[in-house]
């Protein structure tokens, strides 16, 4: 068959075909490569009331033992941090913030109280934290603004009484929403 008897048609079809084969493809690979708008959070489909949405500061990892700055929320919710994180669990004791930042990264919750918050509501949120410890640490901060802060990543919400049920919701909705997803 000579290519004078090919139809017009085909002569129309293929190179209409392969110029929007590749198309897709140059438009696929090029937004698969387009760097991620770091100073958003993911967006969640029912925010828990009270919680403050705040721009990413950045994800930096600082020497261990030295202090982070720049934070723009108390506590703080991204930033400057250590490259580790502490393990899950409940401590009487707090480390330097830089410390649970990196666990936020990771997509853990960070629930804190001022050492003044009372034994009750303590108490109260160790067993919430007891019952459901994946990816949750719990510490005391002495320099929170309210009596209890439940930190996710670039997310706060400070409360002065005791909410079982925001707290539980809080954790539910926000853990495992940091940048880096870990399986721990």
């Amino acid at each position: 068959m000579s290519l004078s008897r090919v139809p017009l048609i085909v002569w129309i079809l293929i190179p209409t075909a392969i110029v929007i084969g590749l198309g897709v493809w140059f438009f696929t690979k090029s937004s698969a490569n387009q760097p991620k708008d770091e100073t958003k959070v993911e967006a969640v489909s029912k925010p828990v009331e009270g919680t403050i949405d705040y721009p990413i500061v950045s994800r930096e990892h600082i020497s261990e033992g030295a202090g982070g700055s720049g934070y723009n929320s108390n506590p703080p919710s991204s930033g400057p941090h250590w490259p580790s994180s502490a393990k899950n669990g409940i401590y009487d004791v707090a480390e330097p913030d830089e410390r649970y930042i990196h666990d936020l990264e990771h997509g853990y919750i960070w629930v804190t109280y001022k050492p003044d918050a009372g034994n009750e509501t303590i108490n109260k949120l160790k067993e919430i934290v007891k019952a459901d410890d994946w990816k949750t640490v719990m510490t005391p901060r002495d320099k929170n603004d309210a009596k209890i802060a439940l930190v996710a990543w670039g997310r706060v919400l400070n409360m002065d009484s005791l909410d079982e049920v925001k707290i539980k919701d809080f954790i539910k909705t926000y853990r495992n929403r940091g940048p880096e997803k870990t399986p721990d």
